[in-house]
């Protein structure tokens, strides 16, 4: 099997970009590990903040650029709002963790975080995530895959009846990987349940919706450099990753908690890369993504 040009994401792949007036850079952030025990009081809340460490020394060095003639970075933080057994929400509580991050990277250089972070700057207005109480903007569009509502029933079923454990009754590896290669596509289709393709689609249409915000900002904003700081999923990533470097959609990709992309914009707006593994690559989002509405 030939190499991968990406065959794995980690938390170092997410690397400050060069500051650049009228740029934008989109993080594409998994969440860290978490609870997994649906029984447990903290059931889907994370368990682990390594990922602090990254998202600090990231914003340290995207502000380390900033002089007084130069471009100034703005921030704006999104999320999955995926809850997990009805407990914890892993990926925004792993975005406010980023957020943190942020706040003190600004404050240990005398900045007001107000004054860059647009969640809580006066002059803008963004959802807030009232279950958490954090200020990160909820964004539909990256929750995890759709297998666990009504519309899914029954392609659940069908892989838990196949590919499940028996003694515990929840989706095994082999389950997931049929899933991700859409080996039960039959199937899916047949019960109208969400399949990697769909995950793709909607992944890029959130980061076209992300780029058309991005536009409307630089527009209002000129000399600022744009970071929208994104927590998703494993299932988002690493198709979006396997789309991008045509990656056979069956190969597993791993996607590291706390690891994620960076998506760099031009100041055009019309270039868009990937970057991870120290590679980087085209991204294409496509007709369809730029029309669509991901939620």
């Amino acid at each position: 099997m030939a190499e991968l040009l990406i065959p794995r994401v980690e938390q170092r792949d997410i690397q400050a970009p060069i500051l650049t007036a009228e740029g934008t850079t989109i993080v594409l952030q998994r969440h860290e590990a978490y609870q997994r025990d649906k029984a447990a009081q903290n059931a889907g809340s994370i368990t682990e903040f390594g990922a602090y460490d990254t998202d600090l020394a990231f914003f340290d060095a995207l502000l380390a650029q900033e002089n007084t003639d130069g471009p100034h970075a703005m921030m704006l933080f999104v999320s999955s709002d995926t809850q997990y057994a009805s407990g914890g929400y892993r990926s925004m509580e792993t975005t406010d963790l980023a957020q943190l991050a942020a706040i003190a990277a600004l404050q240990e250089r005398g900045i007001d975080p107000a004054e860059r972070i647009i969640n809580i700057h006066p002059a803008f207005t963004t959802h807030t995530f009232a279950p958490m109480g954090t200020a990160v903007r909820p964004l539909p569009g990256l929750r995890e895959p759709h297998l666990f509502g009504a519309a899914a029933e029954e392609y659940l079923r069908h892989l838990l009846q196949k590919y499940g454990d028996s003694e515990t009754g929840d989706l095994t590896t082999a389950a997931w990987k049929a899933h991700e290669a859409d080996a039960e596509r039959t199937v899916r289709e047949q019960t109208g349940a969400e399949g990697v393709h769909d995950i793709i689609g909607r992944t890029k249409a959130s980061v076209a919706l992300l780029q058309r915000y991005a536009h409307l900002f630089h527009t209002h904003n000129k000399g600022a450099h744009l970071v929208i700081w994104a927590g998703t999923h494993y299932d988002t990533i690493s198709p979006l990753v396997k789309d991008a470097t045509n990656t056979p959609l069956e190969t597993f990709l791993p996607v590291d908690y706390g690891g994620g992309v960076v998506i760099e914009l031009s100041p055009t707006n019309q270039e868009m890369t990937l970057n991870a593994n120290r590679q980087t690559v085209a991204l294409h989002l496509g007709a369809r993504a730029v029309t669509s509405n991901p939620g």
